[in-house]
């Protein structure tokens, strides 16, 4: 959306890049638009790798780090691919390994629980309703359609 500048390189493909608020359209130089091109592409809507508030060490498991981060629903202990949310009021300065350690435990026993009981139910659920028995309907009989009149003559 709006003015651009734009790199023809051939079977490459086209390079574009947005002119800046400050950059009039009819007044704009060749240097300046090498300059523009020359300027990485801004990535629209996309995050950045996230970088950790506190390096907490590495587990004490699998050696692989634990860190704390800040994301869009607060500070987050992150190990591998298990997140736990830090309790309301915790600083990232007091947290200590041991502590996030305890929180991620907490947070994986919960989602093992969890999907344990959710196949469960389901299996049981099953299970009931296959003995359940299904009623049929009487048929009527074929004959008790009703009959076509023919026009009468005069």
């Amino acid at each position: 959306y709006g003015p651009y500048v734009v790199h023809d390189q051939g079977k490459e493909g086209k390079d574009y890049r947005s002119l800046k608020k400050e950059d009039n359209v009819l007044e704009i130089t060749l240097e300046r638009a090498i300059a523009l091109l020359s300027e990485p592409k801004s990535q629209r809507g996309r995050r950045k790798a996230a970088v950790p508030v506190k390096e907490l060490g590495n587990h004490p498991a699998d050696e692989s780090p634990v860190n704390i981060y800040d994301g869009p629903y607060g500070l987050y202990v992150k190990h591998g691919k298990t997140n736990a949310s830090l309790p309301e009021g915790k600083k990232p300065e007091d947290m200590t390994l041991e502590l996030a350690i305890e929180l991620l435990e907490a947070k994986e026993s919960t989602k093992k629980t969890s999907r344990k009981s959710a196949k469960s139910a389901t299996k049981s659920s099953a299970s009931s309703a296959k003995k359940t028995t299904r009623k049929t309907t009487a048929k009527k009989a074929a004959g008790t359609t009703a009959k076509k009149r023919t026009a009468r003559k005069k």
